[in-house]
């Protein structure tokens, strides 16, 4: 079996159970993968995850960086952060989008922290990416 296990470090959002598919944002694009995908390890950028288990409708989220290690088993992405279309306040979000640009344009800051905020920009673009997708549906 074909099986994937998502976790962060607050929560298991997904594990041991049989995967069809799944589509996640990794460095270097969108990766789809499916069962007797070759092996593989990369890293993942914030994006929109996708993910059907056996028998069940497509699961999305929003995830940060983190990794994804696909093996003849299965799919283990580990993400610093996850939240479905339904935890994410677009309000808050917004808030936060906009005092990170901020951030960014009138502080000057180290090489560490600058990565730091691209970071956190991306993710809560990706929030509301899934949020603006879900209410389109």
């Amino acid at each position: 079996m074909f099986k994937l296990n998502l976790v962060t470090p607050d929560k298991r959002i997904v594990t041991d159970q049989e995967l069809d598919e799944i589509t996640l944002p990794a460095y270097a694009g969108e990766l789809n993968i499916l069962p007797g995908h070759a092996p593989l390890m990369t890293t993942l950028e914030a994006g929109t995850l996708r993910y059907r288990l056996k028998g069940q409708p497509v699961h999305e989220l929003a995830v940060s960086q983190g990794y994804c290690q696909v093996s003849a088993d299965g799919v283990t992405v580990l993400a610093e952060h996850a939240v479905t279309a339904g935890e994410v306040d677009a309000k808050v979000v917004q808030d936060h989008l906009r005092q990170n640009e901020s951030r960014l344009a009138a502080e000057t800051l180290n090489d560490a922290d600058y990565e730091k905020v691209q970071h956190e920009i991306a993710r809560l673009k990706a929030e509301l990416t899934l949020v603006s997708s879900k209410s389109a549906h």
